[in-house]
């Protein structure tokens, strides 16, 4: 796998939402590229040859990284990023965004950054582009030292060192482990040599320091007011231009540094941890400076002041609630309105954060800053809650009150379902959090076992909204982003059976700003199909890797002929001829997969009729796949009339359901985008005990607007058993969809 961009045409910008609908649960968008058939290799003998290639994937695919130190990074497509400790440890870090480049360095590394630990190491972006999940390293020493392998056992003696080091008063000075002086990643080796570590990426304009010629001396200062010892890496960018000079992570030794640079209007930027003696955080302060330099002066001096630091980021809630997690985000803009300055900091361990509040708010462009808190209930609570709050400052100012009090008004609750077929199974869950000018969210992940259900708060500013994040064994699923609503609430499953392949829908309310990748579209001749690969009964979609599907086959076939055909693929782009014509879209799929035992088997069937599309029928925030195979605008892209079921089966949390009067309820709605989608007006539902070898048809009621129950009788005898399910829906035009799954529930004794 590998983490790019796509190529775009007339696409308008990409939002975390969008971007998902096509790729996210699309093996053909992102394996198929790879094992998949070159574009127009499939042709059949035909007067017009219809041809299909793999869609190009939107920037959506999400990739995992093991950090050198041993974190867990998740980075999604819009830049977004998901931290999982190491085992044993808390997450607490920073992060430095540049451009397209995503860092997110440990704060036990940051004493080291750029003199023994290369900053390489933690460009996530890089990293993910050159297709790592692990962080191999080159590592130089002096003659009998080693490094501790990469991963967590690197980070657990990087965090003994740097123990050590801050009980004698100074972190960063020695080399590590007693002689190693370089880490360096080698990402890929070729012959036993190490291929060079990936480059920064350079889709948008880097800063230009042909005409530096202005000294400036940086100075940054600890809590006693003296030059920090050790090596503390910082920001520095002209905010008149950021383009002429901009450097995210400059190096200040025992507490100095110089940078040469052009004459203008500047911001800095510094967080700086201290240490106990096990290498844990006991604290983290952001400071931040605003000056000029000016054309011909001698120098300029600039001071970086921790005690200036003295205000603290708390909370209270409503209910008693304990701080899980903080995120800090620094967003400096220059005069153009482009980014100086992004980086934040994430603290798990309970340290407490302190930052600079603002004398006056800035003049030369602009800045946002806010924070983000998960916190949850006592381990005594009756019922498991948690609060997720993201909070804006005024703009232009760091606010001198950084205590932040929320009321009930303020949030919405989510009563919260976490089902699981397997008993006990560890999953992780995360909250991304935005606010309007913000384009991706950071989170770290809470571990807990399931099933399981709690309360959760969510609050925040003015426009704030979300999408949440789950990991379940080595799945990781994702849900649309939404607006939060206060006052509101709701319930949400997770993982409720069956999974199953289907579409995903944009959320209710969501931004009409961002752009929507169509999965069931046909714009021209170009008939786009690629379903999201396993979603839950709630919408939530598995992200594309790593992808549990060991086999899969996918068919398309109008009348008597079978246009495509071919395995390890689920969907893609097929230019057909312009009649309309009948068209059957045929996917198999087996998952292989300890964490489940549910699901794991589908075959489904979708049947709808199409011709050539010359109208618009989709929003004008979509784009749609062009038979040049590339994402266009909405112009003459139309929905196609697919069928799609909606679950809502009787099962526990645990996905069994007892012997006796059983049912399901499903409703019947069409792909994304379809205008005036005819009504589903004829359900069957099936369901077997025996693994598909005999099928009992259930009762079906018709209860309106495409909703249907079934009801059965579950034998006594299948109880211990899995019960397998097939559904049928068929719309008024004729256009139907077969669902087959494979061991969708447990058959048990009694119900719990």
């Amino acid at each position: 796998m590998s983490y790019r961009r796509i190529r775009r045409t007339a696409a308008r910008g990409t939002g975390a939402r969008g971007a998902r609908a096509l790729a996210t649960g699309c093996v053909l968008a992102a394996l198929g590229l790879a094992a998949g058939p070159a574009p127009g290799a499939l042709a059949a003998p035909a007067e017009r040859v219809p041809t299909a290639v793999a869609a190009p994937a939107p920037d959506a695919t999400a990739h995992t990284v093991t950090l050198v130190t041993g974190e867990r990074v998740t980075l999604g497509a819009d830049g977004s990023v998901v931290v999982a400790p190491r085992p044993g440890a808390e997450a607490d870090y920073v992060t430095r965004r540049l451009d397209n480049d995503v860092f997110v360095i440990p704060l036990t590394a940051l004493p080291y950054l750029g003199r023994t630990l290369d900053p390489a190491l933690f460009n996530v972006s890089a990293l993910a582009e050159a297709g790592a999940t692990t962080t191999p390293v080159r590592v130089e020493a002096k003659a009998g030292a080693t490094a501790p392998r990469s991963g967590p056992a690197f980070g657990a003696a990087l965090a003994k060192q740097v123990g050590a080091e801050a009980a004698e008063g100074s972190v960063g000075d020695r080399p590590l482990f007693g002689g190693v002086t370089s880490v360096v990643p080698a990402v890929a080796t070729a012959g036993g040599r190490a291929a060079a570590r990936p480059a920064a990426r350079a889709d948008h304009a880097r800063a230009d320091h042909s005409v530096a010629d202005q000294t400036v001396k940086v100075t940054v200062l600890g809590t006693d007011g003296k030059p920090l010892p050790g090596t503390t890496p910082f920001a520095l960018a002209n905010v008149d231009d950021a383009t002429r000079y901009r450097e995210p992570s400059l190096e200040a030794v025992d507490g100095e540094a110089k940078a040469e640079v052009p004459a203008g209007r500047y911001s800095a930027m510094v967080s700086a941890p201290t240490f106990d003696g096990a290498g844990e955080s006991t604290g983290v302060r952001m400071a931040t400076a605003e000056f000029t330099v000016p054309d011909g002066a001698a120098g300029t001096d600039v001071v970086l002041d921790l005690r200036k630091a003295t205000e603290r980021v708390t909370f209270s809630t409503p209910r008693p609630a304990e701080e899980h997690q903080l995120i800090l985000h620094y967003l400096r803009d220059d005069t153009k309105g482009e980014v100086a300055v992004n980086g934040g900091v994430g603290v798990s361990s309970g340290a407490p954060v302190y930052v600079q509040p603002s004398s006056r708010p800035v003049t030369t462009g602009d800045l946002r800053f806010n924070v983000y808190t998960h916190r949850k209930a006592p381990a005594d609570a009756a019922t498991p809650y948690s609060y997720d709050l993201k909070l804006a400052n005024p703009a232009g100012v760091i606010a001198k009150n950084q205590h932040y009090k929320v009321t009930g008004r303020q949030l919405a609750t989510v009563r919260t379902n976490y089902h699981s077929d397997t008993p006990g199974r560890a999953q992780e869950v995360a909250r991304l959090m935005y606010l309007p000018y913000e384009s991706s969210g950071e989170a770290l992940s809470e571990q807990f076992k399931t099933p399981a259900r709690r309360i959760e708060y969510v609050g925040g500013s003015a426009g704030a909204s979300y999408h949440d994040w789950l990991k379940a064994g080595e799945r990781r699923f994702v849900s649309e982003k939404q607006t939060l609503r206060p006052g509101r609430t709701t319930t949400v499953d997770w993982l409720r059976g069956p999974l199953a392949p289907g579409f995903t829908e944009p959320a209710r309310g969501a931004a009409e700003d961002e752009t929507w990748y169509c999965a069931a579209c046909r714009k021209g001749d170009a008939l786009t199909f690629s379903p999201a690969t396993v979603m839950d009964s709630a919408g939530h979609h598995a992200l594309a890797f790593p992808s549990d599907i060991t086999s899969s086959h996918f068919a398309v076939v109008s009348g008597d002929t079978t246009l495509y055909e071919g395995d390890g693929v689920s969907g893609g782009v097929l230019t057909v001829p312009p009649g309309k014509a009948p068209y059957t879209m045929v996917y198999d799929q087996t998952r292989t997969n300890g964490e489940f035992h549910q699901s794991l088997t589908t075959h489904t069937e979708w049947t709808f009729s199409s011709g050539h599309s010359g109208a618009q029928t989709v929003p004008d925030n979509w784009t749609c796949v062009s038979e040049a195979g590339e994402y266009d605008g909405p112009a003459e892209c139309s929905a196609l009339p697919v069928v799609v079921p909606h679950y809502r089966l009787d099962a526990a949390l645990d996905g069994t359901s007892p012997a006796g009067d059983d049912h399901l309820v499903v409703g019947f709605g069409h792909a994304p985008g379809a205008a005036a989608a005819p009504a589903v007006t004829r359900a069957r539902v099936e369901v077997s005990f025996d693994g598909g070898e005999r099928w009992t048809a259930a009762a079906v009621t018709a209860l309106g607007k495409g909703r249907f129950r079934a009801d059965w009788t579950t034998p006594a005898a299948a109880a211990g058993r899995d019960a397998s399910l097939r559904v049928t829906g068929t719309d008024a035009a004729g256009n139907s969809v077969t669902q087959t799954v494979k061991s969708a529930f447990t058959v048990s004794a009694t119900r719990d």
